[in-house]
């Protein structure tokens, strides 16, 4: 009881320090990338920002199957429940970078650090900019960048898996990139769609993150694209049922 009472001001002095925390991280980002272009330093500032994110509001995680991402560039795909998927991959999956809403973009100082981190603008009702963005991002993904994109396309309510977009397969079939499917779960009960203050009246709760075998993209076209979408599905929704919860 002790601590469900004082998870209460720990999650308000959190939701104040987390944007303050985020603009300076931003601009961190925008002057080191300025300054030396250096993608190692860039990525350990996104690592400092996401981990912290999760220590303000006690959230643990915990990562299996780390051992099945391949070499080389690739596009992670999972199910998307909360910005909290975002901070436990970007803090605990190693160097990548994910595609976000467009909107995100035109907020001051974190928008121009994601545009200097190097993350992908999606413009959702937007078809042909999103497929001119992927484009220009398999050139990066071939020189061994790494993605991570929710095939949902938007946050789901709850932990259920959503009907998928055909917009990552295809960048991942003209890319040639493996695809490596990730479970989380835990994310949605820290902070749902909707909900304003994250972990309101617990102390402390989990991610986990599973990292599934990889699916190749090779031999496939842009026409085979339904096969494609429906193997990785299948490869995720055992992790959905209800037993598994």
């Amino acid at each position: 009881m002790f601590l469900k009472l004082l998870s209460y001001p720990r999650s308000l002095l959190g939701a104040i320090l987390l944007p303050i925390h985020t603009v300076l991280c931003s601009a961190a980002m925008v002057i080191c990338n300025i300054l030396f272009n250096n993608r190692k330093l860039e990525d350990h500032i996104v690592e400092f920002w996401t981990r912290n994110c999760c220590r303000m509001f006690n959230v643990k995680v915990e990562v299996k199957g780390l051992e099945n991402r391949p070499d080389g560039g690739f596009l992670y795909v999972f199910n998307h429940t909360s910005f909290f998927d975002i901070f436990a991959m970007n803090g605990w999956l190693g160097s990548f970078r994910f595609g976000a809403k467009i909107e995100l973009f035109s907020i001051p100082v974190f928008g121009a650090g994601m545009r200097r981190a190097g993350i992908l603008p999606i413009a959702r009702n937007r078809r042909d900019e999103v497929f001119k963005v992927y484009q220009a991002a398999e050139a990066r993904i071939k020189a061994g960048e790494r993605f991570a994109l929710a095939p949902e396309g938007t946050r789901q309510k709850t932990e259920t898996l959503g009907s998928f977009k055909s917009g990552p397969f295809i960048f991942a079939i003209s890319a040639k990139a493996p695809i490596v499917p990730v479970i989380v779960k835990g994310a949605a009960a820290i902070m749902s769609k909707g909900q304003l203050v994250p972990n309101w009246g617990v102390w402390s709760r989990t991610i986990t993150l599973e990292v599934l075998p990889p699916v190749s993209t090779e031999g496939y076209t842009i026409e085979d694209r339904p096969i494609l979408q429906e193997k990785v599905r299948k490869m995720m929704e055992p992790y959905f049922a209800v037993d598994n919860f």
